[in-house]
């Protein structure tokens, strides 16, 4: 942060993004309170962290953007990911509770729930995602236009949302 303070002489928008694949498995019965604890430590404590620290700076601009990124896993309960799920399920309750007490200093905070490809898997043998478009997302194509679009002025009403860019996943995750 103090790089990008001497660097730029700001900070406008913080796009807390973190993923630890090592720790991200496990059935309920199975999971460790370690387990939890990592996921959570990487998760929404991380961006808390990070939120806090960047908020003066935000709060100076006037139109500062938070943009966190959660889950579908903890919307749908996919099974098999408790520990990673219930993170991000409270990366979305820390969004909403920021949206709703830093509005008054004109920060807009929302969180993603992207379902995209990053590690490689639309290239492997993997079986297609079970979306609605049946493919899995860009990062670059079908991602990152969303926070572009939340770190704009043109989100400057938008507060406190969760973003689905998923390829309809959560629509066919109800059926």
């Amino acid at each position: 942060m103090k790089k990008v303070i001497e660097e730029y002489g700001r900070i406008d928008i913080l796009v807390n993004n973190a993923f630890d694949p090592s720790a991200v498995l496990s059935s309920v019965i199975d999971l460790s309170t370690e387990q939890l604890q990592r996921n959570f430590e990487m998760g929404p404590i991380a961006y808390l962290r990070m939120m806090q620290a960047c908020y003066p700076h935000l709060k100076a601009s006037g139109e500062g953007r938070i943009i966190n990124f959660g889950s579908t896993a903890g919307v749908v309960a996919i099974e098999g990911y408790a520990p990673y799920g219930m993170a991000k399920e409270a990366v979305r309750a820390l969004t909403r509770s920021a949206a709703r007490e830093w509005a008054i200093d004109g920060i807009t905070v929302n969180n993603l729930l992207p379902v995209a490809d990053t590690w490689g898997a639309a290239e492997s043998d993997a079986p297609p995602p079970t979306n609605a478009l049946g493919r899995y997302g860009s990062p670059e194509k079908d991602v990152a236009p969303v926070v572009l679009f939340l770190a704009s002025r043109d989100a400057q009403y938008l507060t406190g949302y969760s973003f689905a860019p998923d390829g309809g996943f959560m629509i066919d995750a109800a059926r």
